[in-house]
């Protein structure tokens, strides 16, 4: 059945609002739980799980995930997931406080990789349903508009935590993030995922995991254009990480420029790629994608160079909060226009069966 304009607009509405709110509770739950295992423990490693599980995570459900989001409805797997994280938040607020210290560290890994994995089914199943939600004309406003509700948790939820942290205490963070994951299932409960006719693969007898999944890495393999912008993506997420483990390291410890510098780029960063999106939101559909994709490749690491002169020692400290962060914003803007049009031309190109599995790729 065609999916209506109006029903597409009624979804996108949903879709952003559970977006948001699942962002912007994540992040202030991920620097509330940072804040408490830094002051029971005193351990700098507390900020860095996160960092350490999720990839971990991440390469260990590449093939596994992707096979189970294309061998199953995208609704019910959502649903699912996210019982599944309710049910780990709870467990872990009934459990935190019998640990102290360092022992803290212990339910906090546990919680972290079922949350992970729940996460990185989501993503890889959200990523493989935009066709069930919306028609071809509005894939690109639902993508980018996504990609905006991330980018303004990421801005602002780092100000909330930080400041109310102190005065609410963890376990308020904790009632909150099971308060904001109950609303998403609410809101996802009342999406309605238009199935399309898909090939059958259910039966694991004829089909290993890694045949499985070797089909999806033969499409990207047969397919030149996406093979050269994933391989280009690779690259680009080594910068992207070297920018940000490196920048904390730079902006505080070398060049001694304090917290609130690192904030400002941070947050510059993210408006950039706030910007970007919305701006990807109210333009007509994207056409000449090479040519967008070569442009903010090349203006990405054209700015992550230029940057690379502004934290030279020496420079003043407002010249870094001003150019930098210019810089910054540009960056952010050049990456939207990378990630959000190849999720869309994914979205578009892919056939059905194989999204999850071309998505988690």
């Amino acid at each position: 059945m065609e999916i209506s304009d109006h029903q597409s607009n009624i979804q996108i509405i949903k879709d952003f609002s559970s977006n948001l709110i699942s962002a912007f509770s994540a992040d202030m739950f991920s620097l509330a739980m940072g804040l408490m295992l830094l002051a029971e423990t005193g351990m700098s490693l507390s900020f860095g799980l996160s960092m350490i599980i999720m990839p971990l995570v991440s390469l260990l459900g590449l093939m596994p995930i992707g096979n189970l989001v294309d061998r199953h409805r995208h609704k019910p797997l959502l649903v699912i997931s996210i019982l599944i994280r309710l049910i780990a938040l709870v467990g872990y607020a009934l459990t935190i406080g019998y640990f102290h210290g360092v022992g803290k560290i212990i339910p906090t890994v546990l919680f972290l990789i079922i949350n992970y994995i729940v996460q990185s089914v989501m993503t890889t199943g959200y990523n493989a349903a935009i066709h069930e939600l919306v028609n071809e004309k509005h894939i690109q406003k639902l993508s980018s508009l996504t990609q905006s509700a991330t980018s303004f948790a990421n801005i602002f939820s780092p100000i909330v935590a930080t400041s109310f942290y102190a005065l609410l205490g963890f376990r308020t963070f904790i009632a909150f993030s099971i308060a904001a994951n109950a609303l998403t299932l609410v809101i996802l409960l009342s999406m309605k995922f238009h199935y399309q006719p898909v090939a059958q693969i259910h039966s694991d007898n004829e089909s290993s995991q890694w045949t499985l999944f070797k089909d999806g890495l033969h499409y990207i393999s047969s397919n030149r254009f996406l093979r050269y912008v994933m391989s280009g993506g690779v690259f680009l997420n080594l910068m992207i990480s070297a920018l940000n483990i490196g920048m904390p390291f730079m902006v505080v410890h070398q060049l001694h420029a304090g917290d609130l510098s690192l904030g400002i780029l941070n947050s510059l960063y993210a408006s950039g790629v706030l910007i970007g999106n919305l701006v990807i939101a109210m333009l007509p559909p994207i056409k000449r994608l090479t040519r967008i994709l070569t442009s903010a490749f090349m203006l990405v690491g054209v700015t992550l160079l230029m940057f690379g002169f502004v934290v030279i020692p020496g420079l003043g400290v407002k010249t870094l909060r001003v150019v930098g962060g210019l810089i910054l914003c540009i960056s952010g803007i050049s990456l939207a226009f990378l990630n959000t049009p190849m999720g869309i031309y994914i979205q578009k190109t892919v056939p059905t069966d194989l999204l999850g599995r071309v998505s988690s790729t």
